[in-house]
């Protein structure tokens, strides 16, 4: 009997689509071991590790994450002007009657007001984009690592970017640095990719990304790019000429898409756009390169204010220098892994060549090492206008570093020069943690001495050979408990607390007496004066909100000053508040004729006075001259503590 063929359907029916239907389901099973298993190159551990490492990263950013409010008011203000206004959207202004933008370019505050417009203007809907951003930059650098080193290397680099809790505690504020963390770090993966391809279309990603990078914080977001060109530029195996193609590619890309929107401020006429806020003379460039550029790192006059810090709150006249880091201010940021990761530099250099054996390898190592290095000094020797979370520019290279430095170690694990240094790297950063933690109020001292014993035996047991292997484990686990004990505690109390204002510390208060943590708790348990306006903001009452909310007639319910009393009005009123000075009351806007010239037109109806600030040295002669002449033109009412000019109703006086 002859065979029937594979093709033959009895009785003239259509062929079943079954077989299609089976190959779907298995596609979708492989998926899905794929997801939970991960390839059958791996371990059968290693997907379930990283997916348990992404869930506890999740839960740790997510949970309670509306704790903070609006956060930083200054940035929530701005959004929801966005939300308002597809003008103030575009240019990033802190007010909806577009009279002035915040101090960095907008790229974070659209998707933030994406999120706020797609979903209604909450602290939730602000805040959550920022948490999806932190945790995907832990994927990546986990991507980046494993590419081409182990999964227990790039385990523990992913792990000691998300527990540093200036990450937790960013990834849960609405300051643009998630963004443009986020952007360089993929920037960093694609120029590995690069490197492995010898294409250029790669390096022009990362340029693009380092473009907008640029567009999120400015050229803060450019301290990677010597990194990643001594990279390829070492690295790529392909020729000259081609490296030199590569290079053209992202930069073209990093200046279109870095300098898109500094050059449409700069092309739309001034009076049809807000006000630079940052600069001096409205200009987007000058807010590039002075404020947010050179002006950070070598501040040409020092800000006036600072003489009137309380002498208990001044330790030096710099912390600058290579310790700078480890101190009272910084450490809880950063600093609980710092010195491994110093350490780690070493190590790398001692096992170079089992570690850079090819290209991209050699690519990942150079761009952890010129990432980390740059970063530590940068911040270490930069002017005094620091603040405390410009650390989170060191979490990414020093997880990379860190993870570079555990692959030196496991290459020369079968040497005993191996086993000296990954003990003497827990010892010495068991020790730091003891100190860092011993310095911080409010930890058990059994937490503490408990952290440093696990320490000190992970040390003792990494520097002996194992007579078992179940010894290494043990030795492995204590290590690792000893030395995260520390970043972790101190990201899970952040979450528990809430975080406001312009300059949010993690952890809890520092024994120093010094320590920027303390002089801010003065601060904001006082809730009132200079500091507290200008580092809070002023916190309107109910009538004071009530009354600015019932100004329909008026563009702006109210101006005052600084920027973050302006935009706690605005965010309690639901209207626009004109913050006059910008950000610290030192911006040239509005002119006094600018400002007569609304109230002549009805377009501002109160003004909302703060004499502390006013006395502060420093401030813009506009906002003194305009603060003069409405205190000669106009009454004032007392609301609540606040004294309050009402220019609508007097108007007929002034005219």
């Amino acid at each position: 009997m002859a065979s029937r063929s594979l093709t033959s359907v009895p009785n003239g029916e259509k062929l079943s689509s079954r077989p299609k239907y089976r190959s779907g389901a298995k596609r979708w099973a492989s998926f899905a071991r794929q997801l939970f298993r991960g390839t059958r190159e791996g371990s059968a551990w290693e997907r379930p590790a990283l997916l348990l490492l992404l869930l506890t990263n999740t839960g740790l950013y997510f949970t309670n994450i509306g704790i903070n409010g609006w956060a930083n008011s200054f940035y929530s203000a701005a959004v929801q002007s966005g939300t308002m206004n597809w003008k103030a959207f575009f240019f990033g202004s802190s007010d909806w009657g577009n009279a002035i933008t915040v101090d960095k370019p907008p790229l974070s505050l659209w998707i933030m007001g994406a999120s706020a417009r797609l979903f209604g203007l909450s602290p939730t809907s602000i805040l959550i984009p920022q948490a999806v951003m932190g945790v995907t930059t832990t994927l990546l650098i986990y991507v980046i690592v494993r590419r081409n080193f182990s999964a227990v290397t790039a385990l523990v680099a992913a792990t000691t970017f998300f527990t540093t809790p200036i990450i937790t505690l960013l990834s849960r504020y609405n300051n643009p640095d998630p963004l443009m963390l986020l952007l360089m770090v993929a920037a960093t993966y694609f120029v590995i990719r690069a490197v492995e391809s010898g294409n250029c279309i790669p390096f022009a990603f990362a340029g693009a990304l380092l473009g907008l990078a640029f567009m999120t914080k400015q050229l803060q977001a450019l301290l990677n790019v010597p990194a990643l060109g001594v990279a390829f530029m070492v690295s790529a195996t392909c020729v000259w000429t081609k490296k030199l193609r590569a290079y053209t590619c992202g930069a073209v890309s990093l200046v279109l898409l870095g300098g898109l929107w500094t050059a449409a401020v700069e092309l739309i006429p001034p009076n049809s756009r807000p006000f630079v806020g940052g600069s001096t003379n409205n200009s987007a460039v000058e807010l590039t390169l002075a404020y947010n550029g050179l002006g950070r790192l070598f501040p040409t006059q020092k800000d006036p204010t600072v003489g009137l810090i309380p002498e208990a709150f001044k330790s030096a006249e710099s912390d600058a220098g290579f310790l700078r880091l480890l101190n009272g201010n910084f450490s809880q940021e950063i600093g609980w892994l710092l010195v491994v990761g110093l350490f780690s530099c070493v190590w790398l250099l001692l096992a170079w060549r089992g570690v850079a054996n090819t290209p991209a390898r050699r690519a990942t190592a150079v761009i952890s090492l010129v990432w980390f290095l740059t970063a530590y000094i940068m911040l270490s020797f930069m002017g005094d206008g620091i603040h405390t979370y410009y650390t989170a520019t060191l979490a990414p290279p020093m997880a990379l570093m860190i993870g570079m430095g555990l692959e030196s170690i496991l290459a020369m694990k079968s040497r005993i020069l191996g086993r000296i240094l990954a003990s003497c790297s827990v010892l010495i950063g068991s020790l730091v943690e003891w100190a860092l933690l011993s310095g911080v109020e409010g930890w058990h001292a059994a937490f503490i001495s408990a952290s440093l014993v696990l320490g000190l035996v992970g040390a003792a047991l990494l520097a002996i050979r194992p007579p078992a292997k179940w010894i290494n484990v043990v030795a492995c686990a204590c290590a690792a408990g000893g030395l995260i004990a520390g970043p972790v505690a101190t990201s899970v109390y952040t979450t528990s607390v809430a975080h406001q204002g312009s300059n949010p510390v993690s952890g809890p208060l520092t024994k120093s007496s010094t320590s920027i943590s303390r002089f801010l708790a003065n601060v904001e348990a006082k809730g009132a004066g200079w500091s507290y306006d200008l580092g809070f903001g002023f916190d309107p009452s109910p009538a004071l909100t009530a009354l600015t909310r019932d100004t329909s007639s008026c563009d702006w319910g109210a101006a005052t000053y600084p920027s973050q009393s302006a935009a706690k009005l605005q965010l309690a009123s639901s209207k626009a508040v004109l913050p006059l000075g910008g950000f610290n009351g030192t911006d040239p806007a509005p002119t006094l004729e600018q400002f007569q010239l609304l109230v002549q037109e009805g377009r501002i109806c109160l003004l909302v006075w703060h004499q502390d600030h006013l006395d502060l040295p420093g401030r813009s002669s506009d906002l003194l001259e305009i603060s003069r002449w409405v205190k000669s033109r106009f009454s004032s009412t007392l609301i609540d503590g606040a004294t309050v000019y009402d220019l609508k109703a007097q108007q007929k006086a002034y005219r």
